[in-house]
């Protein structure tokens, strides 16, 4: 069984734009390969409908928040291709099938990543990225998949408002 991740509504603006990074994983020792092929460029950014979370509207509105104000541990989970996904629910399924070879050969987070996350390529772009916006990384986690980054509530505004997605 999977665990949801909670993530910021700014990683979730983030998400959107970073949505067609992942990759497909082929078997457990598989790499995923790279799918980032260019700079990142700001002209094509999207946003994915439906990425809000709900408590995010007018009713809860409190009003902006000074610019200077640091936004510790926002979370920037990645989404993997279909195809990867499909890989993870087939070995998953394997976990638990007393016949199968995979039968309780749990993966580390390691392994996980290795398998099911991005490629260290597109890591480490998505996370020069956001230093290039003056973001700090504090943890690329070992499954490939979850970015925990800081900065303060201008940097957010200025890189993850709707004005600047298309």
């Amino acid at each position: 069984m999977r665990f949801p991740w909670k993530v910021s509504l700014a990683a979730v603006l983030l998400l959107g734009f970073l949505a067609f990074l992942s990759s497909p994983a082929k078997t457990q020792s598989s790499r995923p390969q790279p799918r980032i092929t260019a700079a990142i460029s700001e002209q094509n950014l999207l946003k994915l409908p439906g990425n809000t979370r709900p408590e995010a509207n007018k009713k809860n509105d409190r009003g902006a928040v000074p610019d200077s104000l640091r936004m510790e541990h926002m979370f920037l989970q990645l989404r993997r291709s279909p195809q990867q996904e499909q890989e993870l629910d087939r070995y998953i399924d394997q976990l638990h099938d007393a016949s199968s070879p995979n039968f309780h050969q749990w993966l580390t987070a390691e392994q996980f990543g290795e398998s099911y996350g991005l490629a260290p390529e597109d890591l480490a772009a998505i996370s020069g990225w956001l230093k290039s916006q003056g973001f700090e990384v504090n943890l690329v986690y070992p499954d490939g998949i979850l970015v925990d980054f800081s900065g303060t509530a201008g940097q957010v505004v200025r890189r993850f408002t709707p004005k600047y997605i298309i």
